[in-house]
């Protein structure tokens, strides 16, 4: 039986009601404002969050910081603590749009894992979900017009966050790993031919599926259910 807890985390609401059970006594609230640090780089992780709304990024620490992937609603941080690693996280996960969620401590959730083949099977699935969506985000920056990036980002934060999308050039710069020159131009052009209106701090998308088209194959919609 699931689990009937409210949250809208997709991760929760597959639990079975005992799995959930062995949660909920860890689960707090918590609010999620822009830059907040879910992960730090070669820092053990201590708290693992489930969004409930806006999203967080994964981003990839080098000579220029690039986004290797995006959570939301329909999924956690903390993937090292459910693949059972003691290894630091190599990247930093941080807010970029500002949400709500349900934060525990690391612990509890290992020794739940522990307690439940069931519970840690739902969130290896997310892990692997969350796999798929870094390989194609590597294909895309290795092989994708800067627009063509710019169409697939805007169209996975779109599916994780209701109405027009709060993004700063700083922040796009960052998760496309390109100047912030090459965000106003492909911002400008994606807003000349209609796909979306820009201004300050702020992006709504006008025509999704012609969107969808720019990305030229790179977004994948999410699946029924994610």
């Amino acid at each position: 039986m699931p689990s009937g807890n409210p949250s809208p985390n997709h991760i929760l609401s597959r639990l079975s009601r005992a799995d959930y059970r062995l949660l909920e006594p860890h689960l707090e609230p918590i609010d999620l404002p822009v830059r907040k640090q879910l992960e730090e780089r070669n820092k053990r992780v201590a708290h693992v969050y489930f969004m409930e709304s806006g999203f967080a990024s994964v981003v990839a620490n080098g000579q220029r910081n690039i986004e290797v992937g995006i959570i939301g609603r329909e999924g956690m941080s903390g993937l090292s603590v459910v693949l059972g690693s003691n290894d630091n996280p190599t990247n930093e996960t941080y807010i970029q749009s500002a949400g709500q969620g349900l934060c525990m401590a690391a612990g509890p959730l290992r020794d739940a894992i522990g307690a439940s083949v069931s519970l840690h099977q739902v969130m290896l699935t997310y892990v692997h979900t969350f796999l798929v969506q870094t390989s194609q985000t590597a294909l895309a920056n290795g092989r994708s017009k800067m627009e063509e990036r710019l169409a697939r980002w805007l169209l996975m934060a779109a599916d994780r966050v209701e109405g027009e999308l709060a993004l700063t050039h700083e922040f796009l710069s960052i998760m496309l790993g390109v100047r912030r020159s090459g965000v106003t131009t492909a911002l400008q052009e994606l807003e000349r031919t209609g796909l979306i209106s820009h201004r300050r701090g702020f992006v709504t998308i006008l025509d999704r599926e012609g969107l969808m088209e720019q990305s030229n194959g790179t977004y994948t919609p999410p699946q029924r259910g994610e």
